[in-house]
């Protein structure tokens, strides 16, 4: 059982980078073999070959889904109803959505589930807003908590 953590993102964009931060906060752990982290950064194409290495997927990224800044969203990619239009829900949904298409093109089928959270600031800038950051312990917390359930029912 292989599951990749990919925290998506640009550093360069304030809250937009929150998936990278993310994995760089989570890399500061332990983990067993079959985890494996991924900054995925802005680059969806450029890790086609881990996505299709993967039983299960676990994305971090930023999500416009009209909550309060700082809201954390969680549910299997297939829930999530994005399509390919104009009408983004998350900021790289586009890119995303179609890199899984393809890895599932390949013959590739892994599970996917994305933690999503509300930005406050998208725009020209480094780092985290505060409400982000303040948010930054729990979605870590729910991340971990993921991957123990994924890693136990797989044994």
């Amino acid at each position: 059982m292989k599951l990749i953590v990919a925290g998506i993102g640009n550093v360069l964009m304030k809250d937009d980078g929150l998936g990278v931060y993310a994995i760089k906060e989570l890399a500061q752990r332990p983990w067993p073999d079959a985890v494996e982290l991924v900054d995925a950064g802005v680059a969806s194409f450029e890790i086609l070959d881990v996505f299709c290495r993967a039983d299960h997927i676990i994305v971090i990224d930023s999500m416009n889904a009209g909550g309060e800044p700082g809201t954390i969203y969680r549910a299997p990619l297939e829930e999530l109803g994005l399509k390919d239009s104009p009408a983004v829900t998350s900021l790289h949904e586009l890119h995303f959505t179609e890199a899984i298409k393809v890895v599932n093109l390949m013959g590739y089928h892994p599970q996917v589930t994305v933690f999503g959270v509300e930005p406050c600031q998208v725009e020209l800038g480094l780092g985290l807003t505060p409400v982000i950051t303040e948010k930054m312990p729990r979605l870590l917390k729910l991340v971990e908590a993921e991957i123990r359930h994924i890693l136990s029912a797989s044994e």
